[in-house]
């Protein structure tokens, strides 16, 4: 529908779509409105729920009764794992337990059926009772974290509120004793799995212990911690070895310093002699015989008769003294030589060891690999010893990782329907609809739209509103300017003044369409008329000859037509008729067989139109449509202008575009567009609220000189 608009600019982007949602706000409201009756509707069917919520925290810190490794180690804190638990909370299974521990515990209109829980119903075989209420218990049930901690948030909806705040309840319990079930479980297994392979590792290590001895008495090898007991002579006897040669070489010295020492005449200083007992008790003896001397010199008794008995006593002790030293130095002499015999021996049986132990060490080699195998079965048992005495210790500390530190309670207001968010969906969803709808409508419409599209698309400038009348026979004429058709006079007046404003540079206008049933014809002869009772001296050439309809129009002859002008049957001035209502002068044509292009493209067509130019202020061409472009082109290049003439109902957005298009490669452009057939808008006061859905009534536009100077005329005729 084509209502009256002021020209659009070219829109992109955000103004494009704001021009689109105002185009199509009828379509919009209409959404929105359909929403808000959907939005009323399921609030008032929405049943009424109450919500209890129970708050669950995962322990960052777990009991430690034992300093062993758990079979089940601890959840780990990040974001990923927190949403597995929050999903295990809301599974299916965990919904089972809660149904299983609720024992007939229901809403209003639930019954759960105790008889059925208990009488252990197989989990392969289907139950619809169990599986609706199961469905039930996850479809109200909701989980959810703040995501800054490793706080778990249950909430349950339900018509009752204490049925709420138990179920919500119930799902808290059933997660807790769903982890101390898994870490028993588990552990269990664990132990039970343990204990069969225990039994298998300590065959395995017997059969290796025992290969690994049979092969040892057979290779004729002791172990000794891993260590055959040539190896442990060959390395006694090295360690003998080295020790005989150094005692050999303290001997060998300790008696060249004692040797020196003797000649020297120092002999009490060797270590040997002051360490010897007797020499110990002669030194004894000489001191206390050395005193008496010392204590006789000193009392000044040299003639005293004990003195030569002291002097012979000190020089027996002496020599007793120097005969012990011999001895001490014969006996290191003697040391020497043994020392020097075991050394030989200890020599000649390390050769024998070592040529023996060359000749085992095939045998040490394979004895070293089977007791490796060994001593790793004996590590894989006792490790698999010692975890499956840990497991044994943890079945009964099993804990939970989780704890309520809020438990549900029953609620006082209902939860839903919440008001607030039926509006909120309301909305969101009519405007959605609606935008979705406008822009549907847009791109699928293919109609010119408004005035201000159908500007905004062609990029010409509307110059005619032809509004639309009653009756199809309906012809311009004198006396009858009031009523309706006052508008249709001042439509043809207001075109007759653009048309008398670009006078004299277009003398030749050509109207045109995008299709044969959009009143092109129609609007000319009316324009024609209006022009003639204005004094203006013109013709009409009607140049469309596939689908000719002037000759209706106009009170002539159909006979005397174009095509037998350009075959020379008749002259130019026989085919000139005037109608006789108007003084209008007119060229009809007639449909024929002959191709057009024969007749629009004869040299005598267009020395004819050249004839008519400077006998005629004005010349209108009734010329084919867009879909015939050859024929159009034609007479468009004889035209001074070319007029496009559009009806809202036949005529599409997509054939006009084609219309310019193919104008425009030809060289040729659209001057305007006519609008036939608008629908004429009543004057009349709106309420605030109406003038959304339409435009708001426009001002009529004061006449200009030459438009009241054509009225005038018009009436006084």
């Amino acid at each position: 529908m084509i209502h009256s608009s002021s020209p659009s600019h070219e829109r992109e982007g955000i103004p494009r779509i704001i021009f689109i949602m105002r185009e199509r706000r009828k379509a919009i409201f209409f959404c929105m409105l359909a929403g808000f009756v959907i939005g009323v509707i399921g609030y008032a069917r929405s049943p009424v729920q109450y919500t209890s919520e129970a708050t669950l925290a995962l322990d960052v810190r777990k009991l430690q009764a034992l300093p062993t490794e758990s079979v089940i180690s601890p959840l780990p804190q990040e974001s990923p794992v927190l949403r597995t638990e929050l999903d295990i909370i809301g599974s299916q299974s965990m919904a089972e337990r809660v149904l299983a521990n609720l024992q007939g515990t229901g809403p209003a209109g639930i019954q759960i059926n105790n008889d059925r829980l208990e009488s252990g119903i197989s989990p392969g075989r289907s139950d619809p009772g169990r599986s609706k209420l199961v469905s039930e218990l996850m479809t109200h049930v909701r989980v959810r974290n703040d995501g800054r901690s490793y706080t778990i948030y249950i909430s349950y909806s339900a018509a009752d509120p204490a049925y709420a705040a138990k179920v919500a309840n119930a799902f808290g319990e059933a997660y807790i004793d769903y982890q101390i079930s898994l870490q028993t479980t588990a552990t269990r297994r664990v132990s039970d799995w343990l204990g069969e392979r225990l039994g298998n590792l300590q065959t395995k290590l017997q059969l290796s212990e025992r290969q690994a001895q049979e092969f040892r008495e057979k290779a004729g090898l002791i172990d000794t911690g891993g260590i055959s007991l040539l190896s442990q002579r060959l390395s006694g006897l090295n360690l003998e070895l080295t020790s005989l040669q150094t005692k050999l070489a303290g001997a060998n010295a300790r008696l060249a310093t004692a040797l020196e020492v003797q000649r020297s005449g120092r002999g009490l200083g060797l270590s040997e002699v002051l360490s010897s007992p007797a020499i110990q008790l002669l030194r004894s003896e000489q001191s206390r015989v050395i005193r008496s001397l010392r204590e006789i010199n000193e009392s000044g008794a040299r003639m005293n008769a004990q003195l030569p008995q002291l002097q012979s006593q000190l020089a027996s002790l002496d020599n007793q003294v120097n005969e012990e030293i011999s001895q001490i130095i014969a006996s290191l002499r003697n040391d020497i030589e043994v020392n020097e015999k075991q050394q030989r021996e200890v020599e000649r049986n390390f050769s024998e060891v070592q040529h023996a132990l060359t000749e085992t060490n095939m045998a040490i080699v394979q004895s070293g690999q089977l007791d490796r195998e060994v001593a790793a079965d004996r590590t894989i048992y006792e490790t698999y010893l010692t975890r499956y005495k840990q497991t044994i210790e943890q079945v009964g500390i099993a804990t939970a990782e989780a704890r309520i530190i809020s438990r549900a309670l029953p609620s006082t207001r209902p939860t839903a329907p919440d008001k607030a968010l039926w509006a909120l969906v309301a909305t969101l969803f009519g405007c959605g609809t609606g935008i979705a709808v406008a822009l549907i409508l847009h791109v699928t419409d293919k109609s010119v739209g408004s005035i201000s599209a159908l500007q905004q698309r062609t990029g010409l400038a509307v110059i005619g509103r032809i509004p639309r009348m009653a009756g199809g026979d309906f012809r311009f004429a004198p006396g009858l300017l009031n009523g309706d058709t006052a508008d249709f006079y001042g439509a043809l007046a207001d075109l007759q003044t653009y048309i008398q404003l670009q006078h004299p540079k277009a003398r030749i206008i050509a109207f045109t369409s995008s299709t044969d049933r959009e009143g092109k014809t129609f609007v000319v002869a009316n324009l024609a008329r209006s022009l003639a009772l204005s004094g203006v001296k013109l013709i009409v050439i009607e140049a469309n000859l596939r689908n000719p309809s002037l000759e209706a129009e106009f009170d002539i002859n159909p006979s005397l037509h174009l095509a037998r002008a350009v075959a020379q049957e008749l002259t130019f001035e026989e085919v000139i008729q005037r109608d006789g209502n108007s003084s209008v002068d007119v060229i009809v044509a007639e449909p024929t067989v002959t191709p057009p292009n024969l007749v629009l493209g004869n040299k005598r067509f267009a020395h004819f139109v050249s004839e008519l130019w400077q006998r005629y202020e004005l010349i209108l061409i009734d010329a084919p449509s867009v879909a015939y472009d050859l024929d159009l082109l034609r007479i468009a290049t004889m035209s001074d202008a070319t007029i496009l003439v559009v009806r809202p109902e036949f005529a599409n957005s997509m054939g006009i575009q084609n219309a310019l298009t193919k104008l425009h490669t030809a060289g040729k452009h659209i001057t305007g567009i006519v609008l036939n057939g608008v629908r004429r808008q009543k004057h009349r006061r709106r309420s605030p609220w109406l003038r959304f859905f339409g435009r708001k009534p426009k001002a009529q536009p004061s006449m200009t000189p030459a438009l009241a100077t054509i009225t005038h005329n018009a009436r006084r005729t």
